[in-house]
């Protein structure tokens, strides 16, 4: 019995454990393909999932929208059949006509702006620039005799030709610096005064005409409803009036009239309008909300 135990053929033991690795090995490649599978569906499935999800989401987003655009029109039609039956027995408030403020209030106005947008002095600053002026000339009658040199200087005399011919070119490139004028700065500060009191009595008298219809409970124009609403905001008519105003004034300082468009086309260029118009912009967007 222990021979045969000994005399067991090695070549046919490693063929058998190859064999039973074999099968692990089938068993375990079956179990990841079955296991791939499972991922696969369920991969499928959430997918799937994810698509309906999106889909109703989607759905549901159009229609949030339809309902956003639905009461809209609806607040809308309720405003145009607001002013129609007010319009019925209903004083109309006169934004429009401003007799009291004069074409010369509007020019000083627009003087006092531009001078505020032009680039003042302090006297330093005069003084500084009047040196780099200096500079600057110096430098110029410098580079003009550089560059008549140019034409007797010997053929032989290239660095010397490099030293004047450089001297031109630097020059060339650099630009005189404005000079201040005293009488312009001057005529700038009395604009400036004059400009910032006829703004204050403008706001004065537009303002007071918009309370008054605010105290009678006139009907708006339709550009200033559009534009402002109906009424001020609960907790914030100080800031409603003050910004009521600016928009006549902006009216008025640059000739819009359109019947439905409070402030007209936005200017293309930067400066003071463009600054108000935007802050108006803003600030009506804010008064009607909801």
């Amino acid at each position: 019995m222990e021979d045969a135990q000994v005399n067991i053929d090695p070549v046919k033991a490693l063929d058998d454990k190859i064999e039973r690795l074999k099968k692990d090995l089938k068993a375990v490649t079956t179990r990841l393909d079955d296991a791939q599978t499972d991922a696969a569906q369920h991969k499928l499935s959430t997918t799937n999932q994810l698509r309906d999800t999106t889909r109703k989401v989607t759905k549901t987003n159009d229609r949030i929208t339809e309902l956003a655009e639905s009461v809209h029109r609806l607040e809308r039609l309720l405003v145009a059949l607001n002013r129609k039956v007010r319009a019925g027995d209903t004083e109309r408030a006169d934004f429009d006509e401003w007799p009291e403020i004069t074409r010369s209030d509007i020019a000083k106005i627009l003087a006092g702006q531009e001078a505020y947008a032009r680039k003042t002095f302090t006297p330093q600053e005069a003084k500084d620039t009047r040196k780099a002026i200096a500079a600057y000339d110096k430098a110029a009658h410098e580079a003009i005799d550089a560059a008549e040199a140019l034409t007797t200087l010997p053929p032989n005399a290239e660095s010397l030709w490099r030293k004047k011919y450089k001297q031109w070119r630097t020059i060339t490139k650099q630009e005189r610096p404005e000079a201040p004028d005293d009488n312009t700065h001057a005529k700038d500060t009395a604009a400036k005064s004059a400009g910032n009191e006829a703004v204050a009595e403008a706001r004065q008298k537009i303002r007071a005409r918009i309370e008054d219809a605010v105290a009678r409970d006139l009907l708006f124009p339709a550009w200033f409803e559009n534009m402002l609403g109906p009424a001020a905001p609960p907790g914030k008519a100080d800031e409603w009036l003050f910004t009521a105003t600016d928009v006549v004034l902006y009216r008025l300082l640059h000739d819009v009239t359109s019947p439905a468009d409070a402030l007209g086309p936005a200017p293309q260029e930067l400066g003071h309008r463009r600054t108000l118009h935007d802050r108006l912009i803003v600030e009506c967007a804010d008064y009607r909300k909801p």
